[in-house]
């Protein structure tokens, strides 16, 4: 029963906690009028013995939010019950055979439990001060306070102190043997369970898609993951019948040295090169460095090897099997079991966290339902019941892994693979059926990997990935396990081949330089994109031209006229689908098509923009084809191609340095893993695969995209407008583009000018999206080049690494202000002129919208406490972060707004400004919710839609500012129907 019983008590502990974490999510989105919120965490945290902050921050609640809250921690407290019980249960046994620290564990338990039966009394008495409130903060300290006497009593007591660490020795020994496998199971655990906002939220969401009506994916993870799991138990076994041999009989390897081993790789990538050549494919763009290195280093080894023996055996170049001596290891039976053991655990390790992440997944939208009846109303038929039984699917195979393989394993233990005790000779072809499990769907993600990561979806396609190379180098590792190392290892002291370090190795070494360029440059097609852009006076001018609908007469008679100037914050494609539709409720308004002058994105947000210009056109339609198409890009299929391509195409590509061709929608050709998201948005939605346009402008006005150049920081901006009327020409030319000239764009780089030479700049607006978009690990960074100067036509000279625009400013508002920094004089002498506040020549006012699709922006800021002497220099990092943020570019931006030299320019502005509430700056953002949060990625479920719509539709009904960010989207559509009268959509 104790080979089963600590691991589900650990699993179920680990899951409860996980299961509390996410509810606890859930408690902090419940926010006060005036933007406070708090945490169960926080109460039960160590702090104030007394009555805490939280209870004065709740008791500002509306009476319909503190029901809300009161479920959410009612729920929290009873899975709290079930954690108490279970980690004091593993202290206690951990403590076995010393009564004090039993009773202390005992007593931590118990003073856990008191607590939630305290917070459960607290929270349904409202008040500031709740009378079990000083109670329970007094029980929460005192609880932590027993678990580090708990801590204490261990190391004080020497049995105790001994056994630990003895089992945590034998806990590592274990691991570096099996180190394949955990690698495998911590990268999955890693993706799937870790508890922290944004990127890790994407693997979940993208789990919730199962539940609405698309159960193809389930199905495929139900499959895929005890596939790998099984693979991985025989790659246990069979590591372990070496283990058994090392540690119970004293086995040294007698199997000499073998070739094969060492010519195998070479042989397939001299294969892959002519197979390459002889199709045509352009093998010259492979980085010869890498495939040099992995080429070379196994015959060099090899030849190494030769040599030395040459000299150890004269006259004999070639004689392998001349046995050496090799000192056997100490025999350590338990050693030996530990290994044994600790495989079959790995293996198994593998479906409880895929159990584990069923939980981490559907908790949320379970809690979700309890305090937002109608939420299932917004979902498919069945919705619920699907979220119910795949909880519950999550809870019984994270609880009952562990058993079910005990029960098996004593009633069908054969069907676990060979009993190490037997020897070599058992299942003599089980490594070759682990073998092709793990090389064959590896082959079909090279060469197939957007049809076949279509049906897999992104947990399996992660799953089979990560398993699929454990599988094949565990293979290839049991392969050897039997043989001598190599004579050059031998003579370094090596019992065996250092396989994969060696593969580590050379990886590194290959990508010293960076890689080669050919891997990672952006996708080209047609002719490349003029310097035919306008700058920003000519294009205030067409915008007077074209946005005459917005037009409002002011109280004193004159005309007013306001121009938007939009920056879209990156964050994936959750800012892309709050993009779009923004700028969809926008172009409800005659006005609101016309209204906006420029945009900058970021990101997911430069993906939104470009959405937006392609179909929401200025000259007709009110965007119902773009909310199609956001909603399209933001289905699974991009992601989980571009997943399949980081863990096999690219890594491929990395590592040997051949640039192997694979199948993207009918393309056959190389495509890394940002091409083939590309593709898949391409495909969803088809007119991002027309040439990036300089003159094409739809709702957002013209578009300004911005990346990130590596190294320089430098922002590199993919524009429709030139960004400095000097053209960014230098008097002595660069050796490479720079962001620093005088007379080109404040700290940043004009992708699109000549005088920047850059080569590769015939890209279609998915490409454009996502040069803007690199976020490593899912995308990579792009590799642009620039030419010679003085040379005509592109001859490289050099290139970038771009990556997201968000590493150098990540709400866009950066871009803004330098391009407004300019504009402002022209604005200003426009209201100025002899015809203005005619309906000819309106007065313009300026206002900076500001899309935000992160959470919090309705969260009042905190008063910083003093901190510890020694803390201040930490503390004052954060001083440099905050004069970047998004709050002191409006900031900026709101004070230099007043492009008014008369009085009569500002009375008609008040038309504008009144309605929001005197300022120039509008922040359109999500409000918290007891909600899950969209996550931080390239997929959205409906359910994360749905949230978006519901916060879309409650900042358009908001009438009053955001804790000091302003007015919203609801005032900014008062403004722009002011034009002719109408009532906002």
């Amino acid at each position: 029963m104790t080979r089963w019983l600590t691991a589900t008590l650990t699993v179920c502990a680990v899951t409860l906690w996980i299961a509390m974490a996410e509810i606890d999510r859930l408690v902090a989105g419940i926010v006060t009028p005036d933007g406070g919120n708090s945490s169960v965490t926080i109460l039960s945290g160590f702090g104030a013995f007394g009555v805490r902050e939280t209870w004065s921050v709740w008791a500002r609640l509306e009476d319909t939010a503190h029901g809300q809250l009161a479920a959410l921690v009612t729920l929290h407290v009873s899975l709290d019950f079930g954690f108490a019980l279970l980690y004091g249960t593993l202290l206690f046994r951990l403590a076995r055979g010393r009564i004090l620290p039993k009773t202390i564990a005992v007593t931590a338990a118990a003073l856990d439990v008191a607590e939630g039966v305290l917070l459960l009394f607290a929270i349904r008495e409202p008040g500031p001060t709740p009378p079990a409130a000083g109670v329970l903060g007094f029980a929460s300290n005192v609880k932590w306070l027993f678990l580090a006497l708990f801590i204490i009593s261990v190391l004080a007591t020497p049995l105790l102190r001994k056994r630990i660490w003895g089992r945590l020795l034998r806990l590592a020994r274990t691991m570096q043997f099996h180190r394949l496998t955990v690698t495998a199971v911590a990268l999955v655990a890693v993706l799937a369970l870790l508890p922290v906002p944004g990127v890790n939220d994407q693997m979940p969401d993208s789990q919730r898609l199962w539940a609405e009506g698309n159960p193809g994916p389930f199905i495929a993870s139900s499959l895929v993951v005890p596939l790998i799991a099984a693979g991985l138990q025989y790659i246990g076994r069979l590591r372990s019948v070496l283990a058994w041999k090392l540690w119970a009989e004293s086995y040294t390897q007698e199997l000499p040295p073998s070739w094969r081993l060492w010519l195998t790789g070479p042989a397939i990538l001299l294969a892959a090169l002519a197979v390459m050549a002889l199709a045509g494919f352009p093998v010259e763009r492979s980085n010869w460095l890498q495939y040099g290195i992995f080429l070379g280093v196994p015959l060099l080894l090899l030849l190494v090897s030769i040599v030395l023996k040459f000299f150890s055996v004269l006259g004999s170049p070639f004689g392998f099997r001349a046995k050496w001596d090799m000192r056997a290891h100490p025999r350590d039976r338990r050693r030996a079991i530990d290994a044994w053991c600790g495989g079959d655990n790995l293996a198994v390790l593998l479906i409880a966290v895929a159990g584990m992440s069923l939980v981490r997944s559907f908790v949320g939208p379970a809690a979700m339902m309890l305090v937002d009846r109608v939420l299932a109303e917004s979902m498919p038929p069945g919705w619920p019941l699907w979220v119910g039984g795949l909880l519950l699917f999550g809870v019984v195979l994270a609880g009952g892994a562990f058993y079910l393989r005990s029960l098996l394993l004593r009633r069908i233990p054969r069907l676990f693979g060979p009993d190490p005790r037997r020897g070599f000779d058992q299942w003599p072809y089980l490594k070759h059926v682990v073998l092709a499990l793990g090389s064959m769907p590896l082959l079909l993600l090279l060469l197939l990997p957007s049809f076949f990561t279509a049906f897999l979806g992104v947990s399996a396609t992660a799953v089979l990935g990560i398993g699929c190379w454990a599988l094949l180098f565990g293979a290839v590792v049991v392969w050897a396990q039997q043989r001598q190392p190599l004579e050059v290892f031998h003579r370094m002291g090596f019992r065996a081949n250092p396989i994969l370090s060696l593969m580590a190795a050379a990886l590194a070494l290959g990508q010293l330089n960076g890689g080669g360029d050919a891997m990672h440059l952006p996708r080209t097609g047609g002719q490349p994109t003029t310097a035919e852009r306008r700058t920003a006076d000519v294009e205030f001018k067409d915008w007077l031209a074209t946005s005459a609908a917005c037009n409002t007469t002011a109280g004193n008679g004159k005309t007013v006229r306001p121009m938007l100037l939009v920056a879209a914050e990156g964050g994936g494609i959750r800012a892309a689908s709050w993009t779009t539709r923004v700028f969809g409720a926008l172009a409800g308004t005659a006005c609101g098509k016309t209204a906006t002058l420029l945009s900058s994105g970021v990101s997911g947000g430069s993906l939104g923009l470009a959405l937006v210009t392609k179909y929401a056109p200025r000259d007709g339609g009110e965007g119902t084809d773009l909310a199609a198409a956001a909603d399209a890009v933001a289905a699974p299929e991009a992601l989980s191609a571009s997943v399949g391509g980081a863990l096999v195409s690219d890594l491929v590509a990395g590592g040997t340095g051949l640039l192997i061709p694979n199948r993207s929608r009918g393309d056959f050709g190389w495509h890394d893993r940002a091409a083939l998201m590309e593709r898949e948005w391409e495909r969803q939605a088809p007119l991002l695969n027309a040439a990036f346009d300089p003159a094409a402008r739809g709702a957002a006005g013209a578009v300004m995209l911005n990346s990130t150049v590596t190294g320089s920081g430098c922002r590199l901006v993919l524009s429709q407008l030139k960004l400095s009327a000097a053209g960014g020409a230098q008097a002595t030319p660069a050796p490479a583009p720079e962001c620093l000239s005088e007379d080109g764009p404040p700290v940043s780089i004009d992708f699109f000018d000549p005088a920047n030479r850059f080569c590769d700049t015939a890209l279609r607006w998915s490409t454009a999206a996502m040069i803007s978009a690199r976020f490593p690990i899912i995308s990579p960074a792009g590799r642009v080049r620039y030419g010679a100067d003085g040379k005509d036509g592109c001859t490289p000279a050099g290139s970038f690494q771009a990556i997201d625009g968000g590493y150098a400013e990540g709400s866009g508002l950066g871009t803004v202000s330098d391009v407004w920094g300019a504009l402002r004089e022209v604005v200003k002498e426009h209201n100025s002129g002899p015809e203005a506040g005619t309906a000819g020549q309106p007065y313009v006012v300026p206002v900076f919208v500001y899309i935000r699709n992160s959470p919090g922006v309705d969260l009042a800021a905190k008063v910083p406490a003093p901190v510890a002497e020694l803390a201040v220099p930490l503390a004052g990092l954060k001083a440099k972060a905050n004069q970047v943020e998004a709050g002191a570019w409006l900031q900026r931006l709101g004070q230099s707004a007043d492009v008014c030299l008369d009085p009569e320019c500002d009375t008609a502005s008040k038309a504008v400004l009144d309605t929001l509430d005197s300022g120039h700056t509008v922040v359109v953002a999500p409000r918290s919710r007891p909600a899950v949060d969209p996550p931080l990625g390239w997929t959205l479920s409906m359910l994360s839609q749905n949230l978006l719509d519901k916060a879309l539709a409650d900042d358009l009904a908001r009438t009053g500012g955001t804790s000091g960010n302003g007015p919203g989207l609801g005032k900014l559509l008062a403004v722009l129907s002011l034009a002719q009268g109408e009532a906002p959509k």
